[in-house]
């Protein structure tokens, strides 16, 4: 017996079907925050799994665009919505893992590493990262760029002109579901700490999990006019090697063309707030980017939608966790 997974992108140029043996699942996975997967894809959490040898297929049948990460393993992305299908991987023989973020249901149960064992996280969960030493920012301009060096840009701190942009407010902090986004007084809700940081927080809305092939999608609230391209001119979304897909109306989501690098997201209804996708961010700063974000613990946006309803939970959890912890220090 076996149990068949579809695997589609957001605009479904790639759709494969595979099946994988009942004796074999649930299988264990734990999500990747290495800085080769974090600014390959811009998310902050890769996780793919082994298909089947008898399950293989042929990879020219689709339309994605292949980038080398290292020698013998070749990363595919969509080129049209630019989320991340597969991996192949030639290391004495020929190995296919398939990206869980586009999956139709789940058969994974997620796990992390705890002194040696591991936990699964139905029972549990998800750890925060083991806190180091803090990294302060070293100036005032935050660089960022995708894996392969094809966009670049820097953020600079806030500013006066940050506070006066026009913005509802986000399903982060509002959900949409039960509360309306209006915000009447124009609260700048995006900065943080005295106006010295810009608020970050994860997703894990449908659109984004199919555009990027990843459950967990995390975003910076960054005003437009603090975002400049390499050499000091204003951001262009069409800089560098950015490709843009329209996700849904009015919505437009930039990744880079080479390497597949979720990099922005921005919308009609808000045009002067970007969301820049924090695994693009100088990783000399930390994966967490604290000397240049606050992170809203309070809720996962759309966490109503996850698929991978106990990841979220458990993410939701460990951001609370964590939330207390910080107020003990």
């Amino acid at each position: 017996m076996a149990t068949a997974v579809t695997s589609t992108c957001a605009c479904r140029g790639f759709s494969v079907t595979v099946e994988f043996p009942n004796s074999e699942l649930p299988m264990n996975r734990a999500l990747c925050l290495c800085n080769n997967c974090r600014r390959v894809s811009g998310s902050c959490g890769w996780s793919s799994l082994l298909v089947p040898p008898a399950q293989m297929f042929d990879p020219s049948k689709f339309n994605t665009t292949t980038y080398e990460t290292s020698k013998g393993v070749a990363r595919h992305f969509c080129s049209i919505c630019g989320a991340h299908t597969f991996t192949m991987i030639q290391r004495g023989q020929s190995m296919c893992v398939l990206n869980t973020g586009l999956w139709d249901q789940v058969l994974k149960r997620w796990a992390r590493p705890d002194a040696g064992d591991v936990e699964f996280v139905p029972e549990g969960s998800l750890m925060t990262m083991p806190k180091k030493e803090e990294i302060l920012a070293r100036d005032d301009k935050l660089k960022a760029g995708c894996h392969c060096g094809g966009v670049k840009f820097y953020i600079t701190r806030p500013d006066e002109a940050s506070k006066k942009v026009q913005s509802p407010y986000s399903d982060l902090i509002t959900p949409y579901h039960s509360h309306s986004s209006e915000n009447p007084k124009n609260e700048a809700w995006w900065l943080r700490q005295n106006d010295t940081k810009y608020l970050a927080g994860t997703c894990a809305c449908t659109s984004c999990r199919l555009a990027t092939g990843c459950e967990i999608q995390p975003w910076a609230f960054v005003p437009k006019c603090n975002i400049f391209q390499e050499d000091g001119t204003p951001l262009d979304f069409a800089m560098g090697t950015l490709k843009s897909y329209q996700s849904s109306e009015g919505v437009l989501r930039e990744f880079c063309g080479v390497c597949g690098a979720t990099v922005f997201w921005h919308c009609e209804e808000r045009p002067e707030l970007i969301d820049v996708s924090v695994g693009v961010l100088d990783p000399e700063e930390g994966a967490r980017v604290e000397g240049w974000l606050d992170w809203w613990t309070d809720r996962v946006s759309f966490e109503e939608l996850a698929l991978s309803k106990d990841l979220i939970a458990s993410l939701g959890d460990g951001l609370k966790r964590w939330k207390a912890a910080k107020q003990i220090e």
